[in-house]
This record gives C-alpha cells, structure tokens and sequence, in this order.
C-alpha cells in the first residue's frame, strides 16, 4: 500500500467493514453468518459489528479473513490503520502542524 498523506484528510478513509460489506462479500455471495461460518467463528456478531463499522479489524479478524479470501493479514491490517490514523490526523491536525521536526546533531 502506497503511502498516504494524512495532513489533508476532509473525511476518515474507509473503514475496513466497508470493504468487506462493499466489495467482499457481495463478490462472493456471502451474509455476515456464511462469512462468520466460514471464518469459524461461533456467531455472526463480530461481522455484523465490523460491516457497520462499530468495531475494528483486530489481528485474530485479519488473519480469519485473509484466510477466506487469500489475502494477507497485513491488507485488513493495514486498512485499519489506515483508517484509524485518518481520523486521528484530523482530530489532531492543528496541534501536528505546530509540531516541527527535529534536526540530527
């Protein structure tokens, strides 16, 4: 993934659950129980929770997932932080702007 500038975010980067509710899961015909299923999870809740966005990706979610879908925990992963310093770019934005970098002696 290509680095990202998060100086001038207007709105958070999406957040993986929309990815997964987007794009995954209508590819491949799934519902937040044949996902969970799938993932061997005992309930659907953490699915549901993650595709409308209340909860985050955590590292047992990215690797279950990349396991379903071949891909890499490091994708869900990453989405997450993505999404996460996103709204903490612009939540801090004024206060990161004042801060100047330090200089090697």
């Amino acid at each position: 993934m290509a680095a990202i500038d998060l100086s001038n975010f207007e709105r958070p980067a999406p957040h993986p659950g929309e990815h997964l509710r987007e794009d995954y899961m209508p590819e491949y015909g799934l519902t937040a129980g044949a996902l969970a299923r799938a993932m061997g999870l005992k309930d659907r809740t953490r699915i549901e929770r993650l595709v409308r966005e209340k909860q985050p990706v955590t590292a047992d979610t990215a690797l279950r997932l990349a396991k379903v879908f071949g891909t890499t925990p490091q994708f869900w992963i990453s989405l997450q932080t993505t999404h996460d310093l996103s709204i903490a770019a612009m939540a801090t934005k004024d206060d990161l702007a004042a801060i100047k970098p330090l200089a090697a002696e």
